[in-house]
């Protein structure tokens, strides 16, 4: 009786993750439930091509981190001064380096990704390594986001470091200007099916479409973003208070294979994230030209 009902389970997620029974969908507006629970459905659907593509990639970002000094174990500042790996982090142009690499690597793939994915392309291992004008578009989508998505930081830190000006038409204006970095990831939500159409290299739809097509479906894109990511810092909370717990018993062991481990869930992570675009893309422009 278990088992019939596990073998259920199974071929609902199956069902759920193949990105082809969205395309039998009836056309409506956007579904919170899709837009919550796909991305995971098609993360587990292709759970097998996640870890092989893993087990290249992971690999080659531990690489890095070990060779710019930010490895993961650096973040344990505990253990800073009995940890036999370098630790650099506080060295900023070093580290700018090592995020801007470990982004473009992750770009490509994500690449990699979206054609196994949701092209249900096969990709040999040099395709799959290969950067080309499409990795750097979206590697240059992300870091725009990246800095959309810091600006409530950037408001924070103009509204506690301002000197109070005395005339309060001006500090009125200056407040409200400098709050609207709080909004702008909030805006920027209704934007990010944009990524979809960079992966799968298609022209970008115009403003207005983007505008248009979301402009009633705002707070369903929200809460299902919302529970994606609280869901991927717990993840990334529980990891990093294990590996805390491991570390001491061996450096050498736990630190590398930690670093490796760390990567695998920094690229499940990013997966749940391009999961979603493509399930906002396919919600928001099902029904439009675009």
């Amino acid at each position: 009786m278990m088992k019939e009902k596990l073998v259920k389970i199974a071929e609902k997620i199956q069902k759920i993750g193949d990105i082809k029974t969205i395309e039998n969908k009836e056309k409506n507006e956007i579904s919170l439930s899709s837009l919550t629970f796909l991305p995971f459905g098609i993360w587990i659907y292709y759970i097998k091509s996640f870890a092989v593509l893993c087990c290249i990639f992971a690999p080659l970002m531990a690489i890095l981190s070990f060779a710019t000094n930010n490895s993961m174990v650096c973040g344990y500042q505990e253990y800073a001064e009995i940890i036999p790996f370098k630790c650099d982090i506080y060295n900023i142009a070093l580290y700018a380096a090592f995020f801007f690499l470990r982004l473009l690597i992750i770009c490509v793939f994500l690449k990699s990704w979206y054609r196994i994915a949701v092209k249900h392309e096969f990709i040999n291992v040099r395709e799959v390594l290969l950067i080309n004008y499409q990795d750097w578009k979206l590697f240059i989508a992300f870091v725009l986001g990246i800095m959309i998505n810091l600006s409530p930081v950037v408001s924070l830190a103009l509204l506690i470091s301002r000197v109070p000006n005395p005339n309060w038409i001006i500090e009125s204006i200056y407040f409200a200007v400098v709050s609207l970095g709080f909004l702008l990831p909030l805006f920027a939500v209704r934007f990010y099916s944009a990524f979809a159409f960079i992966l799968d290299n298609k022209k970008l739809p115009t403003f207005k479409s983007f505008f248009k097509l979301t402009s009633d479906n705002g707070l369903k894109l929200l809460i299902s973003l919302a529970i994606i990511a609280l869901f991927c810092a717990i993840l990334m909370l529980y990891f990093t208070n294990i590996m805390g717990g491991l570390l001491p018993l061996n450096f050498w062991v736990f630190g590398i294979l930690g670093e490796i481990l760390y990567n695998v869930v920094l690229l499940a992570i990013m997966v749940l994230v391009v999961n979603y675009m493509v399930v906002q893309q396919y919600e928001i422009f099902k029904g439009s030209e675009e």
